[in-house]
């Protein structure tokens, strides 16, 4: 496991002397987020790893003594603000957060059975969870020397799945929202970065698709891209997506349709 300190632009964080940052991971109990909050973990810094499902958060925190889990509902996003006040004060070494938490319904939105609850609880998970949390915790990370907000955003919010319009809409906001509080944050001690996903081996993509990566080859590239100091990091094939998008939108918009 790579332990290079995580870069801050010209700041460094480093791994001996200076107390290291607490990471808040967001959907930790599979796929993506388990696999980040392990390789933080081993990489020597604390983590608080959130989830829904109790039985799988309890054989993480098994896993590593770096890490603490707190069992949390993403979609109850008007109770994010107190549950946030509660975590820095009971962590106040809290410093980095990684939106990873998402959920997609694979359906056309004229699905028989698709109704406001479905879209709702995607939106407010994938894009309303994200917003909301980060403004509750800013003030506390913007206190920090350095600071990181992390959104794990998809190539589908550059080109949308045919049967995926709400979830290719939330990724899409995500993307706007990362570029937009990176322009706030401007000259502040707060780090905002955005992690482009490809198609990943995990529950939410199973029987879809071919060439996935794993989770902890996700996880490592956005741990590695974190370390060079990036704003975006573009994970495994969704490297070709700014070149596509120049160059061949139609072409992206095939493959990601179908995605």
């Amino acid at each position: 496991m790579n332990t290079k300190p995580l870069q801050h632009g010209a700041l460094r964080v480093a791994t001996q002397g200076a107390a290291q940052p607490r990471w808040l991971v967001t959907g930790a109990s599979a796929g993506i987020g388990e696999a980040l909050a392990l390789q933080l973990a081993q990489a020597g810094y604390a983590v608080l790893a959130l989830g829904r499902d109790a039985r799988r958060l309890q054989a993480l925190r098994e896993r590593s003594p770096q890490i603490d889990t707190v069992v949390c509902d993403l979609a109850d996003v008007a109770a994010l603000p107190a549950l946030a006040a509660q975590w820095v004060q009971q962590y106040p070494d809290l410093g980095g957060v990684v939106h990873n938490a998402g959920i997609q319904d694979n359906l056309r939105l004229d699905d028989t059975g698709y109704g406001a609850r479905q879209i709702c609880q995607e939106v407010d998970i994938n894009l309303v969870a994200p917003m909301v949390l980060t403004q509750a915790l800013l003030p506390h990370l913007q206190s920090r020397q350095a600071a990181w907000v992390v959104n794990i955003t998809s190539g589908l919010g550059f080109a949308p799945k045919r049967t995926s319009a709400v979830y290719s809409a939330t990724k899409a906001g995500l993307h706007l929202f990362s570029e937009g509080l990176r322009v706030q944050l401007q000259g502040s001690s707060v780090r905002v970065v955005e992690a482009v996903m490809p198609l990943v081996d995990t529950a939410m993509t199973a029987g879809r698709g071919s060439g996935k990566i794993s989770p902890a080859q996700a996880a490592s590239e956005v741990l590695a891209g974190l370390r060079r100091g990036r704003n975006v990091v573009w994970v495994g094939k969704a490297r070709a997506v700014p070149w596509l998008q120049r160059f061949a939108p139609a072409l992206l918009a095939r493959v990601l349709q179908r995605g």
